[in-house]
């Protein structure tokens, strides 16, 4: 059993580090798996054209409540020998073969593992796409913007290194940056990404 309990609710999109892999459809507490092991609560993931997952709870790294996501500590390329496919309430059932699907060139990282931000219009703006968030309400930020070392902190928020999710508040880099600009983050090449607009 992970010693933090997360919160997860159906409907959460599912993350691993190099990418979305679906939603929650259910959660269930999966059976014992040995006498000395309790049982442990799973969620089954869902995505379209794939097999469903059955994800344990202690694979979660961290649950953002905001962004409605659940991060798994886990690589896409790893689900296949995790056997995530296979019902844990149906112990004889036989793996599913899984593939994790190509992402989309504008999702990929670069050599540094960083995922570029989205591109901009001629205006400016964000270009809508299906992966960019809604705009806040009042504000002219999405929650997933990145931003990169120099620029102005635009609001009052938690924002995040994209390469190792080490987590800062906006308070903190102003304690740091008195003009009230963006630190380099901790490796070269990474974004500070908005996770939280709460103070």
């Amino acid at each position: 059993m992970p010693v933090v309990q997360w919160v997860v609710q159906v409907g959460y999109s599912v993350e691993t580090r190099d990418g979305e892999i679906g939603t929650v459809k259910e959660i269930f507490q999966g059976p014992p798996r040995s006498l000395f092991v309790a049982a442990e609560p799973y969620m089954v993931v869902i995505d379209r054209g794939q097999p469903d997952l059955y994800i344990p709870f202690a694979e979660i790294v961290d649950v953002s409540e905001i962004k409605r996501a659940v991060y798994l500590k886990r690589w896409a390329r790893e689900i296949p020998a995790l056997n995530w496919t296979v019902d844990p309430r149906r112990p004889g059932m036989r793996p599913v073969p899984y593939s994790p699907r190509p992402r989309r060139w504008e999702e990929r990282p670069d050599e540094q593992g960083t995922i570029p931000p989205r591109p901009r219009g001629e205006t400016g703006a964000w270009n809508p796409t299906e992966i960019a968030p809604r705009r806040e309400p009042g504000r002219g930020i999405r929650i997933g913007d990145r931003f990169k070392t120099g620029d102005p902190i635009p609001a009052e928020g938690q924002y995040m290194c994209t390469v190792c999710w080490a987590r800062k508040h906006s308070r903190q880099f102003r304690e740091e940056n008195s003009d009230g600009r963006f630190p380099p983050p901790h490796h070269p090449g990474a974004l500070w990404e908005l996770e939280d607009l709460r103070p």
